[in-house]
Formats: C-alpha cells, sequence, structure tokens
C-alpha cells in the first residue's frame, strides 16, 4: 500500500447533498479497492485564483488515503470522468 494525498475542486453549482455523494463515492472507491482514507477535510467554496472553465470558485476536500498502485491509477481515470470534479490532484507521499 501506498500513501496519497487527494485534493477535488468540486463544482460550485452543485448542492451540498451532492457535495457529499462525491466524497462518498470517492471513500467507497477507495475501501472497495482494499485501502483505506485516513483522514479528510472539506475546506468549503473558496475562490479560485484562476478561472476553470466558467468557474470562479470551487468546493475543495482534502483525503490522506491508502491505495496500491493499480487501483490509483483506475482512481484517477474515473475521477477525470466525473462532470462533478472540475479539477483534481492525486499525490503520492514520500515516506
Amino acid at each position: 500500500m501506498r500513501q496519497y494525498e487527494l485534493l477535488l475542486v468540486i463544482d460550485p453549482q452543485i448542492d451540498d447533498e451532492q457535495v457529499e455523494s462525491v466524497k462518498e463515492r470517492v471513500k467507497k472507491f477507495v475501501t472497495d479497492n482494499g485501502g483505506e482514507v485516513a483522514e479528510e477535510d472539506h475546506w468549503g467554496r473558496k475562490k479560485l485564483a484562476y478561472k476553470i472553465g466558467q468557474h470562479a470558485e470551487g468546493n475543495y476536500y482534502l483525503a490522506q488515503l491508502s491505495l496500491d498502485p493499480a487501483p490509483a491509477k483506475a482512481f484517477e481515470g474515473t475521477l477525470n470522468l466525473s462532470e462533478e470534479i472540475i479539477r483534481h490532484m492525486l499525490v503520492l507521499q514520500e515516506k
């Protein structure tokens, strides 16, 4: 298992219930693939440093997780396809 840090910028136009749904899908994917979400933090809606598409704000979500490399690569593909996520970054943490 490797340790990753995940940062999501979620579409600010969706409601809080849908934001929770995105967070739950992230946790479900990780646990279904034998991983674990060690820590998570929802920063809420923040102004972006620059526009992403038509968005000037985003809902930020940060999670520390452990996951094997193969599911992590598939996870990034899933994040790319999600319409609610306008930007993501999955970073391998140094030990």
